[in-house]
């Protein structure tokens, strides 16, 4: 549902569920492991995205700006510090308003619930609706806030950096552990109020003992490297800035931010250069000059890295729209996991007249 979307080759390939849910609502059909459980995407978004199913569960969370996003549950507001989770083939648009900052975390879905349920192993501290046995895939909306979305942001980025350059056996246990932190940091949102901290886990500590989550310097170079992201950036520059060494700067914005400016910088360009190929005609040649990428194979290596695709060939497929239609031709195929000869696929309207693609053994 973020640009770009799974259908497109934008995210490394998942998971398919396992055998366990082929007789369940929204079965699939299993097959052996294909790449890592996860995947993380940001995204700015100041266009309408239409109505569109994809074969992984997301979980999308809203640092900056808002959006308004449709599901067969309803309309959704989606203000920062919100979050929503939303299962494999089930379809969503979203309108920002009138723009969006947003980070996007695609899911095998059965490692999701499986993970879910080992931590939320006691269903009676769990908010009603958000263990995995509870929730059907439809939208859950919850809202951890700005600051613990801030303080799980660096994880996300560097979920997002895993695959490019470790083994996929490294890559995938360290996919796991960033997600594990993640939700470390988010489980008071997923805790019901009157059982969030047992008396067991109360420790004596009750005031602040490092650093503030984001140094002023730091949050002063995010600000400078995403408003001027088009000028010639260098740490010692970007250290003069701010008004500190070079070597205070990279150690402690590597360490909150999660990545070093530069790599920061890179990451900054990249997610403007997929805003421009998605929502403009620009060419590809401008859009990378737009973003301080004066030539254009600079921008297409690194957009390849993340997606998979070069900008040419994500411009050239656009990923179908869901029309709700039975069968549902448009995105046949992509909606759902690669078709089976051997299996049938039937559709059927939920209460609200909306389509779920299903699959059935």
């Amino acid at each position: 549902m973020t640009a770009p979307s799974p259908g497109r080759g934008s995210v490394p390939a998942l998971w398919d569920p396992d055998a366990s849910r082929r007789a369940g609502r929204r079965g699939y059909i299993a097959t052996q492991p294909a790449g890592p459980p996860l995947a993380a995407v940001e995204s700015v978004r100041t266009e309408r995205i239409h109505r569109a199913v994809f074969g992984h569960a997301k979980i999308v969370h809203v640092l900056e700006g808002a959006a308004q996003v449709e599901t067969a549950t309803g309309i959704h507001e989606l203000t920062p510090g919100s979050a929503m989770t939303l299962g494999a083939g089930m379809w969503c648009s979203v309108r920002p308003a009138p723009t969006v900052r947003l980070w996007t975390l695609y899911f095998d879905e059965s490692f999701l619930r499986s993970h879910m349920r080992w931590v939320l192993a006691d269903t009676t501290r769990v908010r009603p609706g958000v263990h995995p046995d509870a929730w059907d895939g439809s939208a859950l909306v919850l809202h951890p806030g700005v600051d613990i979305l801030h303080r799980i942001e660096p994880l996300w980025r560097q979920i997002s950096l895993v695959n490019e350059t470790a083994p996929p056996e490294v890559a995938t246990t360290r996919l796991i552990s960033l997600f594990s932190r993640a939700v470390e940091i988010a489980l008071p949102t997923l805790l019901a109020e009157d059982g969030a901290v047992p008396d067991r886990f109360v420790l004596p500590v009750r005031g602040r003992l490092a650093q503030p989550p984001i140094a002023r310097p730091v949050r002063r170079s995010v600000d400078l490297l995403r408003s001027r992201m088009a000028e010639p950036w260098t740490v010692g520059r970007l250290a003069a800035e701010v008004a500190v060494s070079r070597a205070h700067l990279t150690r402690v914005f590597t360490q909150q931010v999660g990545v070093a400016p530069m790599r920061f910088l890179i990451e900054t360009r990249l997610t403007e250069f997929t805003r421009l190929i998605e929502e403009t005609d620009l060419p590809i040649a401008d859009a990378s000059r737009h973003v301080g990428w004066n030539d254009a194979r600079v921008a297409a290596v690194w957009f390849r890295k993340r997606f998979g695709i070069t900008p040419t060939q994500y411009r050239r497929h656009p990923h179908p729209s869901c029309t709700g239609a039975m069968p549902c031709e448009s995105c046949r195929g992509v909606c759902a996991l690669t078709p089976v000869d051997t299996v049938t696929r039937a559709v059927s309207r939920d209460s609200r007249r909306d389509a779920h693609i299903r699959r059935l053994s």
